[in-house]
């Protein structure tokens, strides 16, 4: 029996409380990083959306270690001024990458919240998100890989004890994580910073 995922994992994403129309750089990414794991127990199909995940946190990290920041935006509004946020190994273009692929999971759990099944959740998902910013090899690997995409009872049976626990706790981490990602999606799009190139 699988321990409960979500309960940690929101108590964290609740602590970045936005402030200000800001969120805070620290402790946004510790739940970010928290929330990496939710990969390992979905299986092998999401390991390249954990690489995404995982790696554009480690990035943003070492961007906030290089010129602490007390919030994402104002890290980000200090690259801009620099001149450096259209650099591939820039913080923006991490934050970016991270909200598209978490735009993806965030989709895909709520459809689950919602009673659509997880393997078709997950294909429905990922044509509505991250697909538009894929080329044509990305989006057949993607596509290709999605077929074996577990079905909700698969996926809460590794987030939980039983299914109706998961989903209620993956419903209060959906309502939490919303205002935040779309935080970041605004903030982004309003600083011309939502580059629409394709991978």
């Amino acid at each position: 029996m699988a321990t409960p995922f979500f309960p940690e994992v929101t108590a964290a994403w609740v602590a970045a409380k936005i402030d200000n129309d800001e969120i805070p750089a620290k402790e946004f990414l510790e739940a970010a990083q928290k929330f990496v794991p939710i990969f390992d127990r979905l299986g092998k199909v999401f390991y390249p959306v954990k690489a995404d995940v995982g790696g554009n946190v480690d990035k943003l990290l070492k961007a906030l270690e290089a010129s602490p920041s007390p919030t994402l935006q104002q890290l980000i509004n200090a690259e801009k001024a620099a001149g450096k946020h259209k650099d591939k190994t820039s913080a923006a273009t991490a934050l970016l990458w991270f909200k598209r692929a978490m735009e993806f999971v965030f989709t895909m759990l709520q459809k689950v919240c919602e009673g659509i099944d997880g393997t078709k959740a997950a294909k429905e998902s990922y044509a509505e998100t991250l697909s538009k910013y894929h080329g044509f090899m990305v989006k057949k690997t993607f596509d290709m890989g999605l077929m074996a995409a577990p079905s909700t009872e698969t996926m809460t049976k590794t987030l939980g004890p039983d299914q109706d626990s998961v989903l209620k706790e993956m419903t209060e981490w959906v309502g939490v994580a919303k205002p935040l990602l779309e935080n970041i999606h605004n903030y982004l799009t309003t600083a011309g910073l939502d580059d629409q190139s394709k991978v």
